[in-house]
């Protein structure tokens, strides 16, 4: 039989098998993703081998499809498994976390390591820090009470130090606790107007009314101290009377001492009560002119609230550690500001005249829910000091007729005979002292106010032009 017919098409039969070593091949490999396929190896050529050892077409076709879907050993990847890949990769993260250097925030303090100390030039950032250091090292008594070395000028100690009591007097400030320095003239008028009993007397209910509030309060914080405010112990809120509360006091009228470097701390009271200013205000055109002056206006208006303040308050509450010794601190630099501001009044509108120490007084009280400690603020012209003088402690459980009796000739004395004398001053002082020209009050600009300090100054201005035109 001719040999053609013994290998017609052979490719048939093989189908089957080929498949079939497919399938087997599929099944021994594991199954790779398309990026993880390395590349099939070349089958050798078989032109190289003899006739004897080359393999059959059903052999070479099996042996090349199985090559072809199962790679050699060497591409196959080590660790398949997507678990594994994850863990080493979050072991990789952290290794690298675990070898970057902490950050510090901004706001910790800085790091100092005696081993690792800052490497600086010589002579680069050593004096600031040994001043530092000095500083803190050096007791806060020495820093308040030392001279110019070291403090400035502007530095304001707290009032609760313990040597505030030492500053107060170098600046010329004394608390009086006896009322041994009240002169004879100041106590004849204080034991005629102050201290005198009144004939009306408070009702029952008035005093019930005083001693529960003083009883609810007791534990309180400060703020609540205020609820005495406005009781018949405290009787203070009146609608002709201008209140202020709790805000900074100008500086102008606090007295100071240039031979003594750490100034008395800024006034700010509790409550402080004067005249009515603004919508409500009583004065004329020409006495707010003064007020409002540039020259005056610090002085007359330490504060928001009122002009001419006359009677201060400083609350304190025990629960929170208060004391009638802060307050006291407290009241002895905003009372003497007061007496500051009328002898600056008295003494611009009667250069040549002699001050009564009466005209200038103001009153203070310091107030707990135990007790009331009331005082007159006066000034000694023999001495060059202002005082603080007591006049009387009272008890919320039992003096609520007497303390409401002072309370009241204080305000019936400010806004009587204080106030008269105060419009007398004024009006010395419209037109304008010449010393005040060159500064002029920008209200009464705005209010169109003519006088002959106005004309003047119309009048120079005019020559003025004349003779530069």
């Amino acid at each position: 039989m001719p040999s053609h017919i013994e290998c017609s098409r052979p490719q048939r039969p093989f189908k089957r098998p080929i498949k079939h070593s497919l399938d087997k091949s599929d099944s021994e490999c594991p199954h790779l993703s398309k990026r993880q396929q390395p590349i099939p190896t070349p089958p050798t050529p078989g032109h190289s081998l003899d006739k004897a050892t080359r393999p059959s077409s059903h052999q070479t076709v099996s042996s090349t499809r199985t090559e072809t879907s199962c790679p050699s050993k060497k591409y196959a990847p080590k660790d398949v498994n997507p678990a594994s890949n994850h863990k080493a990769k979050k072991r990789r993260i952290d290794d690298w976390f675990a070898g970057l250097l902490p950050i510090r925030a901004s706001s910790c303090p800085p790091r100092l390591l005696p081993s690792d100390p800052p490497s600086l030039s010589p002579g680069e950032g050593q004096r600031p820090l040994l001043e530092v250091l000095q500083g803190m090292s050096e007791p806060q008594t020495q820093r308040l009470g030392r001279g110019s070395t070291g403090s400035t000028r502007s530095s304001r100690p707290p009032t609760s130090h313990p040597d505030y009591r030492s500053i107060l007097r170098n600046n010329g400030v004394y608390i009086d606790h006896t009322g041994a320095k009240i002169s004879q003239e100041l106590q004849c008028f204080l034991d005629s107007d102050i201290l005198k009993e009144r004939s009306a007397s408070l009702s029952p209910q008035a005093i019930a009314e005083a001693l529960n509030t003083a009883v609810e309060i007791a534990d309180s914080p400060e703020g609540n101290i205020y609820d005495l405010v406005g009781t018949a112990l405290l009787p203070i809120k009146r609608s002709d009377v201008g209140r202020g509360r709790n805000t900074p006091w100008y500086t102008d009228g606090l007295p100071r001492k240039e031979a003594f470097d750490t100034p008395l701390a800024q006034p700010k009271p509790d409550v402080h009560c004067g005249y009515l200013t603004g919508q409500r205000s009583t004065w004329t055109v020409e006495e707010n002119a003064v007020i409002d002056h540039q020259q005056a206006r610090r002085i007359t208006q330490p504060a928001i609230g009122n002009c001419f303040p006359f009677f201060v308050f400083e609350m304190k509450s025990e629960a929170m550690g208060g004391s009638i010794w802060q307050a006291e601190n407290q009241a002895a630099g905003s009372g003497a500001c007061c007496v500051s501001a009328m002898r600056w009044l008295f003494r611009e509108a009667y250069p040549s005249e002699d001050q009564s120490v009466v005209d200038s007084i103001a009153f203070s009280a310091c107030v707990t829910h135990r007790e009331v400690v009331l005082h007159v603020h006066h000034y000694s012209v023999a001495e060059d000091r202002y005082y603080m003088s007591s006049i009387g402690t009272f008890q919320t459980m039992r003096d609520v007729q007497a303390c409401n009796n002072i309370v009241k000739n204080i305000f019936e004395h400010g806004l009587g005979t204080r106030q008269r004398k105060t419009r007398d001053a004024l009006k010395q002082l419209y037109p304008f002292p010449k010393h005040w020209r060159k500064t002029r009050s920008a209200r009464m600009m705005e209010l169109g106010v003519l006088g002959a300090d106005n004309e003047e100054v119309a009048t120079d201005r005019s020559k003025r032009t004349e003779y530069e035109s």
